[in-house]
């Protein structure tokens, strides 16, 4: 659950996992985030309501997630790269 006056801060942290991870599909952003696949559209479309005052900020700062849960999402980002290397050598 994450309280009202936190939603809004839901695109900032879309916005700042699009910038800085834009491998990390959808589906990974939702768990993390707990928002909706349509809102990550919007964000990373630039078709959001309030797009004008999206800033991209830290989710862990944000309170909407733990800095546990953003390494775990990011290190499993690049776990197939290391399993395709292994395969490869």
């Amino acid at each position: 659950y994450t309280p009202v006056s936190r939603r809004g801060d839901k695109p900032d942290a879309i916005a700042w996992i699009l910038k800085n991870y834009p491998t990390m599909t959808d589906a990974q952003i939702v768990k993390l985030i707990g928002t909706t696949k349509s809102t990550i559209q919007a964000v990373r479309e630039k078709t959001h309501w309030n797009n004008a005052n999206i800033k991209p900020r830290d989710p862990v700062l944000l309170g909407l997630c733990t800095q546990t849960h953003l390494d775990a999402a990011v290190a499993a980002l690049n776990l197939p790269k290391a399993e395709d290397e292994a395969a490869a050598g």
